[in-house]
């Protein structure tokens, strides 16, 4: 009985715990992009993004690629990059982003033609990871393996194909709340509390039918 129990136990506990969190897909349509404005810094779903000549695009227009929706922009070509970190400050896991050259024909020349990407880790741990963005006409789909966790920032810099810093665009960043965070999955959760209940219904009856013992 006792080692039923802790079965139990330890089922709901798995169902509980060891689901990794849902990630988020961190988008911009809710940010105010009339005027395709310069922030210091914005903050959308819980994360904050800051960047010397950060843009909030709006409005595309004829200057600047269309993604049918609003997306954020390093316009300046010079060395720096998007810096992505959790609002609190605590660890988070990056698996997937958005990424184009900014600026539409003729003005492109300023364009990235790649992507670096340097993570920094909790603990003093980097990663880094490079995309390439030549042959596109608008934005693509990169994703990164699950070893991209544990974050405390992550960097995206925009360079050319002469290896010199140059503009880029960012929509859809897919985060996690990091390796740490872990909540349950209705659909498991379900099946453990179902299977309990109805081993607790088999175990009553049979104590019910049991013989009791003659002296």
């Amino acid at each position: 009985m006792k080692a039923i129990a802790c079965t139990l136990g330890m089922m709901l506990a798995v169902a509980t715990w060891t689901v990794p969190a849902t990630a988020l897909d961190i988008t911009f349509d809710s940010v105010d992009g009339t005027g395709n404005p310069i922030v210091a810094t914005l903050e959308a779903g819980g994360y904050r993004f800051t960047a010397d000549s950060l843009q909030v695009i709006g409005v595309p227009g004829g200057t600047y690629v269309s993604n049918g929706s609003v997306y954020i922009a390093r316009t300046a070509a010079t060395s720096g990059g998007i810096t992505l970190v959790r609002a609190d400050g605590t660890p988070f896991a990056l698996y997937e982003f958005d990424a184009a050259g900014p600026f539409a024909s003729p003005s492109g020349a300023a364009n990235a033609q790649r992507v670096d990407l340097l993570g920094a880790q909790s603990g003093g741990g980097t990663l880094s990871a490079s995309y390439d963005l030549s042959g596109l006409s608008g934005f693509g789909h990169f994703g990164l393996p699950a070893s991209w966790n544990n974050l405390t920032s992550a960097t995206f810099a925009g360079i050319s194909s002469d290896a010199t810093p140059a503009a880029l665009a960012l929509d859809d960043v897919g985060v996690g709340l990091g390796p740490n965070s872990s909540v349950a999955e209705p659909t498991s959760l379900l099946l453990a509390l179902s299977t309990a209940v109805g081993m607790g219904a088999v175990l009553r009856h049979r104590r019910i039918r049991r013989p009791a013992r003659r002296p």
